[in-house]
């Protein structure tokens, strides 16, 4: 790491590595999530609409660290691409149950690529339903914040 040159803020970087890890695993184990739990995640289908994902939340939401993250921000990307036109249906479970509101927009983020994240900008910009400004809003500063991370991550 050529950009580290104080000794100091090299060991606090060498030590934070090692920590973020171990405090991901222990976070891991004490929401439940139990190796039977994380395989059968990985297992299941991509899901083919909002109701489905919300399924997935609700049963491997505990889950949501790593591989089994990374898939989850996959899909949120795939639907908002592909199931745009049913943004309602999105919508009236974000509003039913805050925290799957939350876990999609958190998933709206720099593991996506360039094009899922322009897409998203582009659909909440360009055909946002008027019913759901507040959300197209929340989509759109996702997409950007992510697009922003994206292009500043190292090549």
């Amino acid at each position: 790491m050529q950009l580290i040159h104080c000794p100091l803020l090299r060991v606090l970087v060498i030590s934070l590595v090692g920590v973020i890890p171990a405090t991901s695993a222990i976070a891991s184990s004490q929401k439940g999530c139990d190796k039977k739990l994380e395989s059968q995640s990985l297992d299941q289908p991509e899901p083919k609409d909002w109701a489905g994902l919300y399924r997935l939340f609700k049963k491997f939401g505990v889950c949501d660290d790593g591989a089994i993250g990374e898939g989850f921000s996959e899909d949120v990307a795939q639907l908002f691409s592909k199931q745009w036109t049913h943004l309602d249906t999105f919508s009236r479970l974000a509003t039913a149950d805050k925290a799957f509101e939350q876990f999609v927009l958190r998933h709206i983020d720099a593991t996506l690529s360039e094009d899922e994240l322009k897409g998203m900008i582009e659909n909440s910009t360009s055909h946002c339903p008027t019913k759901e400004k507040r959300l197209c809003s929340l989509v759109k500063s996702k997409a950007m914040d992510g697009l922003d991370e994206l292009r500043k991550a190292p090549k």
